[in-house]
């Protein structure tokens, strides 16, 4: 076998295997598997980008075998659905040197699709509807809750108290589960397409050997902003509901607009990498942080903080 076949097998292999470790993380670490779960895609999609379609194709199947053989079949196609489909789409866009923006609303786009197909399958071979379904787990996450600071030696008070508000806490999930889930793909998908551009060899024709993260939000969606506002103002139950999903996605938006503003003063004054590794660190330690970028992005419309003499770095 020829050195660059071998060598070819060999990183493939790497990221195939990467992939399917992030993904077994993210379906058995509590809590911070979660986000190492997240970025499953990454691996197959610099796959793609490196070794072509259809050896990506193949290790996309090759993930979702072994999911399927460590964890059973349903973790297969959930990681086909929500991770392989997305992968396949944002290497695409990479490659045909797509807008950011419209590279992440179509890997979005994806994301939702597939899940919300994948929840209709379960919820009809369960035989309710797709509201009980959500109610079904969002029970169980409940219970297990409470079960676990029982466990912990919390008083009986206390988990009665913790019950009642996760009670609540449920109530509000099952309210902004189409909001939380647009977030999550949005913020998953724009992870992934942006390290796996910086990545990537495709993104550098154009002169840029490190592409700078760069997001514009179209101006007009400041009405969609407002008139979610004035929904979850206007008192009425159903109306409420509406605009409070529709903030939570624009606020995403406008954070990573925000974040956008932020990296490209970082690489416009030339600051030190640690800076960017210190306001990541904030930004997990601090949610005001998060809502001050937000603002930031909201108001980039009249201000634009990017406009300025200053002299332009390549790709900012």
């Amino acid at each position: 076998m020829k050195e660059g076949s071998v060598k070819t097998l060999g990183q493939g292999a790497a990221l195939c295997l990467a992939s399917l470790m992030l993904a077994l993380a993210g379906g058995t670490i509590p809590i911070i598997g979660i986000f190492f779960g997240l970025l499953t895609p990454l691996p197959l999609i610099l796959l793609s980008l490196k070794r072509g379609r259809v050896v990506a194709l193949l290790g996309v199947l090759t993930v979702g075998f072994c999911l399927a053989g460590l964890l059973g079949s349903g973790y297969a196609w959930i990681f086909y659905i929500e991770f392989g489909l997305p992968a396949i789409v944002l290497a695409e866009a990479i490659r045909r040197q797509w807008a950011p923006e419209i590279s992440v609303a179509a890997g979005s786009l994806t994301v939702l699709v597939g899940g919300l197909g994948g929840l209709l399958i379960l919820s009809w071979s369960a035989g309710g509807s797709l509201l009980d379904l959500l109610r079904h787990r969002l029970d169980i996450a409940v219970r297990e809750a409470v079960a676990l600071y029982s466990k912990m030696g919390v008083s009986p008070e206390e988990v009665e108290t913790l019950f009642r508000s996760g009670e609540e806490v449920r109530h509000f999930l099952l309210t902004t589960s189409p909001g939380l889930f647009m977030t999550a793909a949005l913020l998953s998908t724009s992870a992934n397409f942006f390290l796996a551009r910086r990545r990537s060899a495709h993104a550098a024709a154009s002169g840029d050997s490190k592409p700078g993260f760069v997001w514009r939000v179209p101006d007009s969606l400041v009405w969609v902003f407002i008139g979610s506002a004035a929904l979850l103002l206007s008192g009425l139950p159903i109306a409420k509901e509406i605009g409070l999903n529709g903030l939570l996605v624009m606020m995403t938006l406008y954070f990573l607009q925000g974040l956008a503003i932020a990296t490209f003063w970082v690489r416009r004054l030339q600051l030190s990498p640690l800076v960017g590794i210190l306001g990541v660190v904030l930004l997990l330690l601090q949610p005001l942080l998060l809502l001050l970028l937000t603002l930031v992005g909201l108001f980039d419309i009249w201000v634009v903080f990017r406009r300025h003499s200053l002299p332009r770095l390549p790709g900012a």
